[in-house]
Formats: C-alpha cells, sequence, structure tokens
C-alpha cells in the first residue's frame, strides 16, 4: 500500500511541475513564437472586428522575410485546401483532410487564386471554410487568422505577424445542453494544451514554409492582377 501511495504522490507531483513548467515557460514562448512584447502587446489590423470564436488571445506570432510585402502576400491569398495548401507540416495537414492542388504545398504562385475579398471563403479542409474578414492588399489578410505584413528596411524586407483570436472547442463545449458545465473545463484544459501545442507545431511552421518559397522564389518581375470587385 505504502508503494501504491508513493507512486500517486511522485506521479501527482511530477504532473504538478510539469503544468508549472508548460504554464510559466514553454506555453508563453509558443504562444508569441518570434514576435516581440510589443508586437504581442500591441493591436493589429483588424483587431477590431469581431471574432465568431471569441476574443481571448490565443497566439501571436511573427517572421522577418528578405522581401517587400508586395512579393509575400500572393503567397498568402492563395492559401487554403484544395488550393495552395498552409505551406507547413503536410503529415499532420493530410491527416487533417487537408488537400492540395498541386499534390502538395504549392512551390508557385497561383494567378487564379490571387483574386480573394471579404465575404468569400477559404477551404481549411475537406469539411469546413472560413469566411474572409478582410482584405488590405498588402498589409492584411484575415481569414480563420490575422495576417498581417509590415515593410522593414525602407521595404525591401517584411515583418509577417500571425495572431490567432478566440478558439473553437470552448465554445462548442458552451453549445452543449446540460451537460456544459462538465465540459467546458475540459475543453478549455485540451484547447489549452494539446490544441495549443499542435497549433504551435503548425503556425510556426506556416511562417517558416512561406519565408522559405518567398525567398528561394526571387523577386517577383509581374504579380498577378487581380481583379475589381
Amino acid at each position: 500500500m505504502s508503494v501504491l501511495r508513493n507512486a500517486i504522490i511522485a506521479l501527482a507531483s511530477a504532473t504538478v511541475v510539469g503544468g508549472a513548467v508548460y504554464g510559466l515557460i514553454i506555453r508563453p514562448r509558443n504562444r508569441h513564437w518570434g514576435a516581440t512584447d510589443e508586437e504581442v502587446r500591441r493591436a493589429l489590423p483588424g483587431d477590431e472586428l469581431d471574432s465568431p470564436n471569441g476574443y481571448r488571445p490565443i497566439s501571436t506570432r511573427a517572421i522577418t522575410i528578405d522581401a517587400p510585402p508586395e512579393e509575400v502576400w500572393p503567397w498568402l491569398v492563395q492559401m487554403g485546401s484544395g488550393r495552395a495548401g498552409f505551406y507547413t507540416h503536410e503529415w499532420v495537414e493530410r491527416l487533417l483532410f487537408i488537400t492540395y492542388a498541386d499534390g502538395h504545398s504549392a512551390n508557385r504562385i497561383h494567378p487564379e487564386w490571387q483574386d480573394l475579398h471579404v465575404g468569400d471563403k477559404v477551404p481549411y479542409s475537406r469539411f469546413n471554410t472560413v469566411d474572409v474578414m478582410m482584405v488590405d492588399r498588402p498589409r492584411c489578410l484575415i481569414a480563420g487568422e490575422w495576417l498581417v505584413l509590415e515593410p522593414l528596411a525602407g521595404g525591401f524586407k517584411t515583418r509577417l505577424i500571425a495572431r490567432t483570436r478566440g478558439g473553437w472547442l470552448e465554445p462548442l463545449a458552451r453549445k452543449v445542453p446540460i451537460i456544459w458545465p462538465l465540459l467546458w473545463p475540459i475543453a478549455a484544459l485540451m484547447e489549452r494544451g494539446p490544441g495549443e501545442l499542435l497549433h504551435h507545431y503548425m503556425e510556426s511552421g506556416m511562417l517558416l514554409g512561406i519565408k522559405a518559397r518567398v525567398e528561394a522564389s526571387g523577386p517577383i518581375t509581374q504579380v498577378p492582377a487581380v481583379a475589381a470587385p
């Protein structure tokens, strides 16, 4: 009995210590990967818009790209399932039912996907879409998450900032009749634990994937024309 009790105490202690390390050290770094404290704190274009999944800030991540915003923008606007993909870890994307027009995340700019407007829907997988909430070429695209492009070095470089607000698991749990008070804490733990770890893995991979493609493609001699709305 004492052996079992000691094992339980050791497991509980390890869980508490592990949770504290994750909550105080790992989680903040993951949520703010690549971003400065100033970028995390300040408002971004589109922050005034209603968020369909709530207003809790989940993450603000950023990366610097050695190209002007005009050359980064075409890679962003063509993202989506059945389109260019999301330039991140394909083995996970395929498990999430994401498909690719090229058979993989695109390594080229598709002119046919450059015409995007507020109110359009971007497929996030075979089974769901998100609404386009803001298109400010080449400054800000909001479709499920915030993608903000800020010029650096006199416009020769770009600071790409990705922000996610709200979540989907907690709001979904709150909609379940009667038993939602029991489901909500579980959903909150899942969203702040495994959910955020997966989100960090995929979004940081996306930012790195965009950077690699933009810088490898070289200067764009002619950005595909966008039709008038």
